[in-house]
């Protein structure tokens, strides 16, 4: 099996990568840099992805949540990534070969689909980074409920966010417990909330 997932710090290129795209469309990025690799493991921890058999990341950007993710991911797990700006998906596509993880190009809202195809007992961590703040609410809420119902019941959603209020209501709709915790150490400071009972349809 070849992967080149480092369990060291976001590469330079990807973190130039990063900045660049954010110059070019800083209405849908919304950081100046990738996430540190310590917040990344945490998601990892937060979303039970070591004793998982399918993960679900929306919004991969150009990787720094998918490498410690696919780090934890057992052996005979497998996990799609969605990402829909071009330039980070061909990024995404280079930087990884592993044949546990599949990346998509398309609305993070196809993931409730993409449950009736690959996982119909629902996936058991979905783990995500897309700016919900940048979005229109009807957008994220539309996100937010295909998520819930690719979920199995007993599943967890981790969400990186920067905006501190933003999101939480919106997924109280959804789920039945939300949580959150800050993390100061990182480029912006950001927030982690993990949410779980999921109220998708079945």
């Amino acid at each position: 099996m070849s992967q080149n997932t480092s369990s060291r710090s976001v590469p330079r290129q990807s973190m130039w990568s990063f900045f660049r795209e954010f110059l070019r469309d800083r209405q849908r990025i919304g950081a100046i840099a990738p996430t540190s690799t310590a917040v990344g493991r945490h998601m990892a921890r937060l979303a039970g992805v070591a004793e998982a058999r399918t993960v679900v990341e929306l919004g991969a950007g150009t990787g720094a949540i998918t490498a410690p993710v696919i780090e934890a991911l057992p052996a005979d797990a497998r996990m799609w990534a969605y990402e829909i700006h071009d330039p980070f998906l061909a990024h995404l596509r280079e930087r990884f070969d592993d044949p546990r993880v599949t990346f998509l190009n398309e609305s993070a809202e196809a993931v409730r689909e993409l449950r009736a195809r690959e996982a119909p007992e629902g996936f058991d961590a979905i783990v995500c980074s897309i700016p919900f703040s940048l979005l229109p609410p009807v957008a994220t809420d539309g996100i937010l409920a295909a998520a819930a119902a690719a979920l199995r019941p007993g599943g967890t959603f981790v969400a990186l966010q920067y905006h501190p209020t933003y999101l939480v209501p919106l997924l109280r709709r959804h789920f039945g417990s939300v949580r959150r915790e800050f993390h100061p150490f990182n480029l912006p400071p950001t927030l982690l909330i993990t949410a779980r009972e999921p109220r998708g349809d079945r």
